[in-house]
């Protein structure tokens, strides 16, 4: 992602404040309206909204932007929202629930602002800038601690009757029927089990060592990272028979380690599914979600 100097910009120049509040962490970018990030700031993560807007304030300074010269902000949460009533249902990490997002945040900034689940907002950042632009029908699947996915369908974000759309933690399959599990809110999903950093922690190593020790043909991670690759493809073939997606956008923690097994993914999900898909790993990063807030901000007040 290319990154300019504020300064250089014309005056008039309006700008875009991304915020992405995940688990362990909160992304902070500004951008231009063309997508070019001129500051960004990553801290530990907090669910106080105070601490949150003076980080922001503080980025803002920094990039010797004024708040004049802010269209709007946008927020990505970890777990489910409103984004048109501006609140978050539920967000466990941050002991978020029924939580008036909007409302609240505007007591800091008289600016509009706007809020989404956070793999939504990685969806509209990979159709601005990232792996889907020109794309209107694809699929994002955001593989990090737990596991998630954003749908954008004939051009638009497809949210569900209860903001639930893309929950892919509860997928299940036949063996998870026979040994009689369950899904439930508040618990790991079925799916989320077998793919998530969470499961394959359970390992005996972190996600990215079980990958190098994959590429190294040790034989414990083989297996283990076969299993997961199954699985994985098993998902995402049944997301493309349901949706037929031009592209499937694999993201987050755990996808930066599967440059290895992309190639083994593509042909799996090409064997289980006859609808022709491309797959392919974020070009964004760890900044996607954050890129996306601003998305969904500019697409709100006009901009995009």
């Amino acid at each position: 992602m290319k990154i300019i100097d504020a300064q250089q910009s014309h005056a008039e120049q309006l700008y875009g404040v991304g915020v992405d509040i995940g688990g362990t962490k909160i992304m902070i970018l500004i951008t231009n309206q063309a997508g070019e990030i001129v500051h960004r700031k990553k801290v530990s993560t907090s669910g106080d909204l105070a601490v949150i807007s003076e980080h922001i304030t503080e980025s803002l300074h920094a990039a010797s932007i004024s708040l004049e010269q802010v269209a709007a902000i946008g927020f990505g949460v970890p777990g489910i929202a409103d984004s048109e009533a501006g609140t978050v249902i539920e967000a466990p990490a941050l002991h978020w629930n029924h939580f008036p997002f909007r409302e609240r945040m505007q007591i800091y900034f008289d600016k509009p602002v706007f809020v989404d689940n956070d793999v939504n907002c990685t969806a509209l950042g990979e159709r601005w800038v990232g792996s889907a632009r020109n794309a209107n029908d694809f699929v994002v699947v955001a593989i990090g601690t737990g596991v998630g996915s954003a749908i954008i369908a004939n051009g638009s974000l497809v949210k569900g009757s209860s903001h639930m759309a893309g929950e892919v933690a509860y997928l299940v399959m036949e063996q998870d029927v026979l040994g009689n599990g369950a899904n439930a809110f508040g618990e790991f999903g079925l799916f989320e089990r077998k793919i998530s950093g969470l499961a394959l922690s359970q390992h005996g190593a972190l996600p990215h060592e079980l990958f190098e020790q994959y590429a190294r043909g040790e034989e414990k991670s083989v297996a283990v990272i076969h299993r997961f690759v199954t699985d994985l493809s098993i998902g995402i073939a049944n997301m493309v028979s349901l949706l037929n997606p031009q592209k499937v956008i694999l993201c987050g923690g755990v996808a930066q380690s599967l440059s290895a097994v992309i190639e083994l993914i593509r042909s799996t999900v090409a064997s289980l599914t006859p609808i022709p898909t491309t797959i392919e790993l974020t070009s964004i990063g760890e900044e996607a979600g954050a890129i996306g807030a601003v998305a969904l901000a500019f697409e709100k007040v006009g901009i995009l």
